[in-house]
């Protein structure tokens, strides 16, 4: 079976839980040498890179930041169909000379316009290729609801029961939804594999203990990105902590956006230095880009991960800190709770609750018997339940029974 997955999301471009998904199911199809094909989104030159039986084609195309072009417009509009039309060429050709078995369209019904599902739709029904969405987002709007609902996709797999619930309340077929997890390379992100030296890199003390929170800080809706992270929660649950605790040190790891939300990108920041005066956390609080790379480094270095979010569709950010031993703090919304079981390998409060953070946060910063039992059932249900040789394996067995499905239909 030869499978080419689509995204327009990618590590090259920006940094999020999308891109982490399609930097590890890379790696995964590299080591199994699966037949697979990858056309990812490019803003440099478009290139081609081959390991084994992997094929990476990164093309200017799906980089779809026509929005920050100025002028007219009907220049946005004619350099948004010239994207488009390249897609269309592209992907028609694509289909035929590598003779694709079936086609996974990664969060397309969110992160491009909708021209590109409208194309990728109309090509594969020509060439009766069976077509996967992969759904990391909810349905928010009227138009993405309309994208899942009303193209011809074979199966739409969601990351988590939460999404597959949402599409199914919005009127969504059921007999077209699945649910398939996200997974981590536990071989990458694991409990002490090397000694890290964050703090000596940060200048903070090694005798001091490290809460860490990772998300992004920027957002397509360009609403109070802040907020719906639980950072500003977070920084209220910490400010009485810090005044207790001179050895307490809280690190913001936000993921590096897209270049057409430099500037969101740059007033977020300046309104999340604002939130850290206001708490009183000034040289308390470290915010910081960091390479995905460095990220196991950054988990094992830490003694705690908090991610206090109002919305979240999974959380893979949770599964990382786990299969790194670090105890983990969510909110009981969305697919969260699919991660975290609460009181048994972590903790889940309500949305906003800066007092109860802070109680949870004391718990297992200052707990040992609580932590280490966390840490302990945590690594088990990452090895159970979310790692990448389990998850990618289901994934492809998935496809394989679509595709032999779709081509039985097709036969009779």
């Amino acid at each position: 079976m030869k499978t080419l997955i689509i995204s327009p999301d990618y590590s090259e471009i920006s940094i999020g839980g999308v891109e982490r998904y399609i930097d590890n199911l890379i790696n995964y199809c590299c080591q199994k040498n699966n037949e697979t094909i990858f056309l990812l989104p490019t803003n440099k030159k478009d290139s081609l890179e081959k390991f084994g039986n992997v094929l990476i084609y990164k093309r200017n195309f799906l980089e779809s930041d026509y929005k920050k072009i100025t002028g007219e417009k009907e220049t946005q509009e004619s350099v948004l169909k010239e994207k488009a039309n390249n897609f269309f060429l592209f992907l028609n050709n694509l289909l035929d000379e590598q003779k694709i078995d079936i086609v996974d369209a990664e969060n397309f019904h969110v992160d491009l316009p909708p021209v590109y599902s409208l194309v990728l739709n109309m090509v594969c029904f020509a060439k009766k290729v069976p077509l996967v969405l992969r759904a990391h987002s909810f349905a928010a709007t009227g138009m993405e609801k309309s994208l899942v609902s009303g193209l011809f996709w074979e199966k739409i797999m969601c990351v988590s029961k939460s999404v597959a619930s949402d599409f199914f309340n919005k009127g969504i077929n059921i007999n077209k939804i699945d649910t398939h997890y996200p997974g981590v390379d536990i071989e990458d992100f694991k409990p002490k594999i090397k000694e890290c030296r964050i703090k000596n890199k940060l200048k903070i003390p090694e005798n001091s203990k490290i809460i860490l929170h990772a998300s992004r800080i920027t957002d397509r809706k360009h609403e109070d990105i802040l907020k719906e992270k639980g950072i500003t929660t977070l920084l209220e649950a910490f400010s009485p902590l810090a005044a207790k605790d001179s050895n307490l040190t809280l690190i913001i790891a936000v993921a590096r956006p897209p270049k057409k939300f430099k500037d969101q990108f740059g007033r977020a920041l300046d309104k999340l230095n604002g939130y850290i005066q206001l708490n009183n956390l000034t040289g308390r609080v470290i915010c910081k880009e960091f390479d995905l790379k460095d990220m196991p480094c950054v988990f094992e270095s830490s003694d705690l991960f908090v991610l206090a979010s109002e919305n979240e569709t999974f959380g893979l950010v949770y599964v990382e800190a786990m299969a790194c031993g670090v105890p983990v703090i969510g909110t009981n919304i969305g697919g969260i709770p699919e991660v975290i079981t609460d009181n048994y390998d972590g903790f889940l409060i309500e949305p906003n609750n800066p007092s109860l953070l802070t109680q949870k946060i004391e718990k297992l910063l200052y707990d040992d018997v609580n932590r280490k039992e966390f840490i302990k059932n945590a690594l088990k249900t990452v090895k159970r339940k979310f790692s990448t040789e389990k998850q990618f394996g289901l994934l492809f067995k998935r496809f394989e029974k679509i595709t032999a499905s779709f081509n039985r239909i097709g036969e009779q």
